[in-house]
C-alpha cells in the first residue's frame, strides 16, 4: 500500500512541476496554487494515515475477537475429546472387569476341583492305609491266636515258669 501511496506522490509532483512550466499563469499565483494543492494533499495524508490507524486497530481487534473465538472453539474441542477419552476409558474399564470375573471364576473352579481331587485322594489313602491296618491286625490275630490258644489249653504250665 505505501508503494502505491508513493507512486501516487511522486505522479502529483511529476504533474506539478509540468504545470507549472505550462501554466499561463504569473508565478505569484502559481506559487499560491501549488501551496494550497500542497495543502491540500498535505491533509489528505493525514487523514489517510489518521484513516490507517483506525483501519489498523479495526484490524487488531477484529483479529484479537477472532483469536478469542479459535481459543475458545479449541478448548471446548479439548474438553470434548477430554470427555469422550474418559468415557472410552471407563467403557474399557468395565469390559475388563467382567474379564477379570470370569477369570477369577475360572481360577476358583481349578482351584475347588483341584480341593476335591486331593480330598478323594485322602479318604482313598486313609481307606487303603485302614484296610492296611485291618490285614495286619489280622495277621497279628492269625500269628496270636496258636499261642493263645495253645496258652488256654494248658492254663497251669503258663502259670510256671520255664526253665530254659
Amino acid at each position: 500500500m505505501s508503494n502505491k501511496l508513493g507512486i501516487f506522490l511522486a505522479g502529483g509532483a511529476v504533474g506539478a512541476v509540468a504545470a507549472l512550466l505550462c501554466a499561463p499563469r504569473t508565478g505569484q499565483e502559481a506559487r499560491t496554487m501549488v501551496a494550497e494543492k500542497v495543502n491540500e494533499a498535505w491533509g489528505q495524508a493525514q487523514s489517510i494515515s489518521a484513516d490507517a490507524g483506525v483501519n489498523a486497530q479495526q484490524v487488531y481487534q477484529s483479529a484479537a475477537a477472532r483469536g478469542q473465538e479459535v481459543v475458545s472453539t479449541v478448548q471446548a474441542k479439548g474438553q470434548e475429546v477430554a470427555g469422550q477419552a474418559a468415557a472410552r476409558v471407563q467403557e474399557v474399564a468395565s469390559n475388563l472387569k467382567p474379564s477379570f470375573t470370569q477369570d477369577n471364576d475360572e481360577l476358583r473352579d481349578k482351584i475347588e476341583a483341584a480341593r476335591q481331587r486331593i480330598a478323594s485322594q485322602v479318604a482313598k489313602n486313609a481307606e487303603e492305609a485302614g484296610q492296611a491296618t485291618e490285614e495286619a491286625v489280622e495277621a497279628v490275630v492269625e500269628a496270636v491266636e496258636p499261642v493263645a490258644e495253645e496258652a488256654a489249653e494248658t492254663p497251669d504250665q503258663a502259670k510256671e515258669p520255664k526253665a530254659e
